[in-house]
């Protein structure tokens, strides 16, 4: 079967769908249709806290749109075509907003506001995230990538995704926020970090808000103990912050001396805000970084030959990377866009329908819950090649200009394309290349039977807790 023929009256100008959104009146339009190879749609939400990737991609097997059902939330949209991406993200931006669930985790930060009111954020913001900008944090980030790295000896055995966490946090607080975090230490903030997920685990998310579940209760005093240490750590900065931005050595300085020299309107920089704003860079700035190291590690395990370049090209380091570095490292940099391609830490965008649309020639109701698959469009036939490959190679010659914009789109798009997304994938490029000139790590766990490793989708993909991994020194 073709893959027109499998995605059926979901492909644009397929004789036998829908016609696509044009004039009339969206209200004649018919609503997707529940996805026939699934339960009852009373029952979806069982499925869906069961294995919610597995229930996306049998529910996207015949069509670009679809809609499933929650109890509490009645009918939620799945998009999955670039196309629609780009129209969700871009060029019909105004007819979309963003879930309270942001609002609740996030506050009043950059990752939730909309409007003018994200508008002069960004403003502020965004210069401080620039390619240049965080180029200035390298030499930080190594330094604490080694810090811990340094500790591993030839023999051990331990959960990767747990010590990058660790380390992810280290490099945040001692880049943006100026406070280099204990080694062995610092549980308290390091638990909190890690309870920010809780929201958004699926036997929770599923379920209406007003549901009291642990894990809601472990969320709401993780997000109170980072507020209280972002307090913290503001009262010691006030008054002590460089008014020169060349001046100051960390973000969290530079934004209060923004504030304090008057640069930014003021109530961009209060410190209910920069609470907000440091909350929603804890959870952002290292938890997709970890993901995408941890997965990119795994990869690189199961791929021999792949490994044997990758090492190759860091092996010809002539000590720790630097930012002088960073644009020569091409194996590693293939190595890490092919991770997020198939490992997008976000690896579904939620949005909200502001009034009534159309795609594919089916209604989408205002006020209607909607899902970008980023995972399932990035995994899609008709735009990659063997898609369920490791094959950084892929990414040697054109296929990044000839591909649709939004075919490959880990860090989102559009105006409110990820602020952090040059910082991450600079530390994860630096934290491949310094780990990778001194370890080989093998993989200890048990893959799927489709050969894919075990993962545990929350508000971000990451691997299942527990999976070892063994550390080989490299001489």
């Amino acid at each position: 079967m073709s893959e027109d023929a499998k995605h059926g009256s979901s492909v644009p100008g397929d004789p036998d769908g829908p016609a696509e959104s044009g004039p009339g009146d969206p209200a004649q339009r018919p609503l997707p249709p529940y996805p026939p190879n699934l339960t009852h749609p009373s029952l979806h939400f069982i499925h869906q806290m069961r294995d919610v990737i597995d229930f996306g991609e049998k529910a996207l097997a015949t069509r670009d749109v679809v809609r499933s059902r929650l109890p509490g939330e009645g009918d939620v949209f799945s998009l999955a075509h670039p196309d629609h991406t780009k129209r969700v993200l871009l060029t019909e931006r105004e007819k979309f907003r963003k879930s309270d669930d942001f609002n609740i985790a996030f506050g009043e930060g950059l990752l939730t506001v909309e409007g003018e009111e994200w508008r002069k954020q960004r403003d502020v913001l965004q210069p401080l995230f620039t390619r240049d900008s965080v180029m200035d944090y390298a030499d930080g980030m190594v330094e604490q990538i080694q810090r811990r790295s340094d500790r591993w000896s030839d023999g051990d055995r331990f959960d990767l995704q747990a010590q990058l966490t660790d380390m992810t946090l280290d490099v945040l607080f001692a880049t943006v926020l100026g406070r280099e975090l204990e080694l062995d230490g610092d549980r308290r903030i390091r638990e909190a970090a890690e309870a920010l997920h809780d929201w958004f685990v699926p036997t929770s998310y599923l379920l209406p808000k007003w549901v009291p579940t642990p894990a809601r209760r472990r969320f709401r005093e993780g997000k109170a103990t980072l507020q209280e240490e972002a307090q913290r750590l503001l009262d010691e900065k006030s008054g002590e912050a460089p008014t020169n931005p060349s001046e100051a050595d960390d973000l969290l300085s530079l934004l209060v001396g923004l504030r304090e020299a008057g640069v930014a309107e003021s109530g961009m920089l209060t410190d209910e805000r920069l609470r907000d704003q440091m909350v929603t860079i804890i959870f952002a700035g290292h938890d997709t970084t970890t993901t995408s190291l941890t997965f990119a590690f795994w990869a690189l395990a199961n791929n021999p030959e792949v490994r044997e370049r990758f090492h190759a090209e860091v092996d010809e380091l002539d000590g720790p990377p630097t930012m002088d570095d960073v644009d020569d490292l091409e194996v590693t940099d293939r190595v890490l866009t092919e991770t997020l391609r198939l490992f997008p830490p976000v690896y579904s965008l939620p949005r909200e329908s502001k009034e009534e649309t159309v795609f594919d020639g089916y209604r989408i109701p205002a006020d209607s819950r909607i899902l970008l698959p980023i995972r399932h469009i990035q995994r899609d036939p008709r735009f990659f090649d063997d898609p369920e490959t490791f094959r950084p190679s892929r990414w040697d010659g054109e296929l990044r200009r000839e591909l649709h914009d939004f075919a490959y789109a880990p860090f989102g798009g559009g105006p409110r394309i990820c602020i952090g997304r040059e910082f991450a994938l600079l530390e994860a490029k630096l934290a491949l290349a310094t780990i990778g000139r001194n370890y080989e790590l093998y993989w200890l766990g048990e893959n799927q039977p489709d050969g894919e490793p075990p993962v545990s989708p929350e508000m971000t993909m990451r691997m299942e807790p527990g999976q070892e991994f063994l550390v080989s020194e490299r001489s």
